[in-house]
């Protein structure tokens, strides 16, 4: 390729569209990583900002600051495909501005069966204005892996293993043998059904009125029980947690400590290791938390990416 005009550097990128977070990680910036939340209200060129196919709406924070009309990744099944450009661009906006991005991607997913619908709805070139500057994107997706895939590249893997990925929307098992991956079974339940149930039950602290599930995702994320001011939410957590955990997670990490009787290593990725407390139960089942264990995933998928690019040229 000759005469490539000199802004249009070739970036890889690993991209996680994620029921919770998104996270864009794109070779030399740091990680984006924000909620998957799409606001159409009015707003300031703030990042996530994104003018594109005459319309405009913002991603991440600020869409949840905007107060109750956001849509979420989360809301249903198929927005991590459909809403995945929409995302992306977002996502880009919140990166310092260039006249040209060309991203190679390598992207997750966690139903691979989509991954041709997920390449097409990315796959292109786009005149968008991002955080109120315009931008041309050329997105060009190298490879769609499933979920979680990302964590494990470039690690040094044990024989045998089995790994968790505790995530918003669901919950990930998947043992491998030899670096192969032979079971994937995703579980519909993850931290949002937890979310769902303290803004449910601290009707009493809150003066009657329902908590805002943003608001406890945003606690939690942060490793706290406060959900504002003068409300710590703490009680309503840990019963919450313990009745979600004996509901839907005892039997995935069941599984997985049978999977250790066999000898297989047993790792956990995903939020919701970062969840007040639950850390501990983990390394008390032995389990290894994975460092960064939200953005793991995405940090291998641009290594990835990388590995696929330098292959290429």
């Amino acid at each position: 390729m000759t005469n490539i005009h000199a802004l249009q550097k070739i970036f890889p990128a690993g991209f996680d569209n994620g029921y919770g977070s998104l996270k864009l990680l794109v070779d030399g910036f740091d990680v984006v990583r924000v909620p998957s939340y799409i606001s159409t209200v009015d707003m300031e060129d703030v990042p996530g900002r994104v003018e594109f196919n005459g319309t405009a709406y913002t991603v991440g924070e600020s869409a949840f600051r905007a107060g109750d009309h956001f849509e979420r990744n989360t809301d249903s099944n198929d927005n991590k495909v459909k809403n995945a450009l929409r995302t992306l661009l977002g996502a880009l906006a919140h990166l310092p501005h260039r006249k040209a991005w060309h991203l190679k991607l390598v992207v997750s997913l966690h139903d691979v069966a989509l991954a041709k619908d997920l390449t097409q709805v990315l796959n292109g070139e786009y005149q968008a204005t991002l955080a109120g500057k315009p931008s041309e994107v050329k997105v060009e997706v190298l490879k769609v892996v499933p979920e979680g895939m990302g964590a494990l590249f470039g690690q040094a893997l044990p024989k045998k293993l089995t790994v968790i990925d505790f995530g918003n929307g669901t919950t990930l098992y998947s043992r491998y043998t030899q670096g192969k991956r032979e079971v994937h079974t995703p579980y519909p339940v993850g931290v949002e059904v937890l979310i769902d149930e303290i803004a449910q039950k601290m009707k009493h602290l809150n003066g009657g009125k329902l908590g805002d599930p943003s608001k406890v995702r945003y606690a939690l994320e942060m490793g706290h029980t406060r959900y504002s001011r003068d409300i710590d939410i703490k009680d309503v957590y840990t019963a919450c947690f313990k009745d979600w955990y004996e509901k839907y997670l005892k039997k995935v990490v069941g599984m997985a400590l049978d999977a250790k009787h066999q000898g297989d290593e047993i790792w956990a990725i995903g939020g919701g290791c970062l969840l007040p407390g639950f850390k501990k139960l983990l390394e008390k089942n032995g389990f290894k938390v994975l460092d960064n264990p939200v953005e793991a995933n995405a940090v291998g998928l641009l290594e990835m990416a990388k590995a696929i690019v330098n292959k290429n040229s």
